[in-house]
Order: structure tokens, then sequence, then C-alpha cells
């Protein structure tokens, strides 16, 4: 396999941090906005309170644990790359289903989906160099 120089791994969790860093703190961001009981004032159609409560907690627990996992990338951690890797998973698990309530959710699919594509294909070479 091809091994990436220095300079590419440092680009490529970078780039990974930051995209998880503005995903985590948007989900955050309409967490705190929309409320345990508000979260479908950002949606088309009407939800009942225990699915809005769903999305509120889905929001930001997945926001927390995006930024564990961002603080573990650029602490070029190896657990930070597993932990980028299962949030990215579990991301499009809840998308999935967010998608089946408004399809703007697919925009979420967006980062873990390079993440996914991007690190894995690379894990080896990260692994090199992360502790």
């Amino acid at each position: 396999m091809l091994s990436i120089g220095s300079e590419s791994v440092e680009r490529l969790v970078f780039l990974m941090g930051f995209l998880w860093l503005v995903q985590s703190v948007g989900r955050l961001y309409f967490a705190v906005l929309g409320t345990p009981g508000g979260m479908g004032r950002f949606l088309d159609a009407p939800i009942p309170y225990e699915t809005s409560l769903v999305i509120f907690v889905m929001f930001l627990l997945l926001g927390v644990l995006g930024l564990v996992a961002v603080i573990g990338l650029f602490g070029k951690w190896r657990w930070g790359l597993r932990a980028t890797l299962l949030v990215s998973v579990a991301t499009i698990v809840f998308d999935i289903w967010g998608f089946t309530i408004q399809s703007t959710a697919a925009i979420g699919f967006i980062v873990p989906v390079i993440s996914i594509i991007c690190l894995y294909w690379k894990r080896t070479q990260l692994l090199e160099v992360m502790k």
C-alpha cells in the first residue's frame, strides 16, 4: 500500500477535524435552540413531543460525541480515529431515521460519509502516525 507523507496526514486530520467541529457545533446549536419539546419548529411537518425529545437527545449526544472525537483527532490519538468512525456511523443511522421525517436530514450524511471514506481508506497510514 502506498504511504502518504506526514504533511498529507496533517491536512487530512485537520480537514476531518474541522468538518466534525462544524457538524458537532451545529448539532449542539440546534439542540439548544430547539429545546426538548421544540425541535419540531425546524421541521416542515408537525411532530409529537416524544419525537422532538428523541431528536433533541440525539442532536445533543451526537454533538458532544463529535466534539470528543475532534479532540482525539486533533490530538492524533488512535481512539480519536476510531471515535470519529463510530460517530460517523451513528450519525448516518440517526439521519436515515431523520430522513423519514424530513428530507433535509440528508444534509447530515455529508460529513460522516466523507469521514468514513477518507479515514477508513487511509486508516493504516493514519494509525502509523497516531499515538
